[in-house]
């Protein structure tokens, strides 16, 4: 099934809002470096997810472009 183009961007719109979360957390004080490389991680992970969701946004609309 194809999600239409509005669609997908509400999908990175809530990405973007949980990835936004994890930098926030990421700036706390009190923060052990464990918890900091595992913050660091999930933001890696996030932003690889939201290009996948970037790049279907354009396959959508038959952009082939980078």
């Amino acid at each position: 099934m194809k999600l239409s183009v509005p669609r997908l961007f509400a999908d990175v719109t809530a990405m973007l809002e949980d990835l936004h979360s994890v930098a926030v957390e990421g700036q706390r004080r009190d923060n052990s470096r464990d918890m900091q490389r595992a913050l660091a991680c999930q933001l890696r992970m996030g932003m690889m997810s939201l290009d996948t969701s970037l790049a279907a946004i354009k396959r959508s609309l038959g952009d082939d472009r980078e």
